[in-house]
């Protein structure tokens, strides 16, 4: 029985012989070595951010779930750090390899969508181009492993619809299960997939077959890990995640519109303009299709882009939080932009906009540098300083070096321990302090990075003395180190002669409270 080809094939034969998919094709690959040889520099260069020293801590104590987050970040770490060793590159590659495979998938997604290479190949360059989705190729965060695995599992969804296999289904439902074991943000992803097959009739004949439900029952075993952790430790994700990193819900416009704001940055202005009239287009869109499900990126994309537009007018969202999204945007952008190969002006605007910002952020730590020494930003006076600023780029491996000296000064025989206030402090000085010391947080805190309680018991450390580092001058934290240690003096103090960021400060006597 002769076979027909399919118009896909017909169509990527047809075009792989035309000079332009030659062109865009090389531009593409291209661009994606060079970003992330670049990228790969930028990771390898840059210190660590609080939040990946705080992943590394993870790693450092692997269990089945954290105060934060689901525990894939620290899964991913600790087989990354027993390759290559207590280093900014066991932390950082894992970023650098996921932002490159996220887009070499939605450059395959859009060239099975639109049956156009070249078409695939624009929106693969805007993928790289998206800001969110940029910084995310350097700094290793929660988000690394949702958004590899999120973008895999889209695709492998699309494949299912199309194809009915078992085998798309279940791969599907293993990539969502890397999803919630990433992070809760993984749920607009999953309940995007499965309110597709609910609400769109050409979809919903698969409910009919063994496949969405195969790929439910996958999927739902991510959330097993989490779920054994959070039972015996009083379900603390869950409260930290659903109230206490939120302020109370009040109704209001000022959180609506910064939230508008920071995703015109994510993505970029004109990436978000354009992709307002898409998501309206949803339902028409899937009618014209006529079975090629083209219309799933676009809502997929919706559900945490509009969902959180909605939550907005009560709370505040986070910047980063619809990134599992911004892939399916750029290939509904592309389908809808440059299909057949022909890429409207607007397409190559949204381009031109998304790498511009892109530019911009991979360009801070290099203007800072240029800053005067006596730089305070008139509408953020104290906050953006160059010297809040310095924290950020001042050597770590010095303060690690002076805290190592304070340590190795401190009198034998009643045992010894390192604390800060902060769980990013903490958690960066236990990094970069050679040895890799365990480094405890002592005081309130805040709502975020809270594991360091579980790590630490303060009846085992009675009598001890300590090592305090602090971003804040002594004479602010004499009170609280007088509540907790029977005497003090100051190691180095920040701002002082020697120039450090940071105060350490010797502490004896530690009296038990927390």
């Amino acid at each position: 029985m002769q076979q027909t080809a399919s118009p896909l094939s017909e169509t990527l034969k047809r075009e792989s012989g035309t000079g332009r998919e030659r062109f865009w094709a090389r531009v593409f690959w291209s661009l994606l070595a060079i970003t992330t040889v670049v990228r790969l520099a930028y990771a390898l260069k840059l210190p660590l951010t609080g939040d990946e020293a705080y992943f590394w801590e993870w790693a450092r104590h692997p269990a089945m779930g954290y105060y934060d987050h689901p525990p894939m970040a620290g899964w991913v770490l600790w087989v990354s750090r027993h390759l290559f060793g207590d280093t900014v590159a066991a932390v950082r590659l894992p970023a650098v390899l996921a932002g490159t495979f996220f887009t070499a998938v939605v450059y395959r997604f859009a060239g099975e969508i639109t049956g156009s290479r070249t078409t695939a190949s624009l929106t693969g360059i805007l993928t790289m181009g998206i800001p969110v989705l940029g910084v995310f190729g350097v700094l290793f965060a929660t988000d690394t492993p949702l958004l590899a695995a999120g973008t895999l599992a889209g695709y492998l969804f699309y494949k299912a619809l199309k194809t009915g296999r078992l085998a798309a289904w279940a791969g599907g439902g293993a990539c969502l299960a890397i999803t919630l074991a990433s992070k809760f943000l993984a749920a607009p992803l999953v309940a995007a997939c499965y309110l597709y097959l609910a609400l769109f009739p050409k979809a919903r004949k698969h409910l009919q077959t063994p496949g969405p439900y195969l790929a439910l029952l996958i999927s739902l075993t991510g959330f097993v890990p989490v779920l054994l952790w959070n039972a015996s430790h009083s379900w603390s994700t869950f409260a930290f995640n659903f109230s206490a990193r939120h302020q109370p819900p009040e109704l209001g416009l000022a959180t609506a519109i910064e939230y508008v704001l920071s995703q015109a940055i994510a993505l970029s202005p004109v990436v978000l303009v354009l992709a307002i009239p898409l998501f309206l287009r949803i339902p028409a869109k899937d009618r014209k299709e006529r079975g090629n499900y083209g219309s799933l990126p676009a809502f997929i994309a919706s559900v945490p882009f509009l969902g959180f537009f909605f939550i907005s007018f009560v709370t505040k969202i986070g910047l980063h939080w619809t990134a599992v999204g911004a892939p399916f945007l750029t290939l509904a952008l592309g389908s809808d932009l440059a299909r057949a190969g022909k890429p409207k002006k607007s397409f190559f605007l949204c381009i031109v906009s998304a790498w511009a910002v892109t530019g911009l952020i991979f360009a801070l730590p290099l203007a800072l540098t240029l800053l005067p020494a006596d730089f305070n930003h008139p509408l953020r006076p104290g906050k953006i300083s160059t010297s809040q600023l310095k924290k950020y780029t001042t050597s770590p491996e010095r303060i690690g070096k002076t805290v190592l000296a304070a340590v190795d000064s401190l009198p034998e025989g009643t045992g010894s321990f390192l604390f800060t206030r902060s769980y990013a402090l903490s958690s960066l000085v236990a990094f970069y302090t050679p040895e890799n010391p365990e480094v405890t947080v002592l005081g309130g805190g805040s709502a975020h990075g809270r594991n360091h309680l579980l790590w630490f018991e303060p009846s085992d450390h009675l009598g001890q003395n300590a090592i305090f580092v602090t971003y804040r001058p002594l004479s602010r934290e004499t009170a609280f180190i007088k509540e907790r240690f029977s005497r003090f003096e100051p190691a180095i103090e920040a701002g002082g002669p020697e120039d450090s960021v940071v105060s350490v400060i010797k502490c004896y006597g530690y009296n038990g409270k927390r």
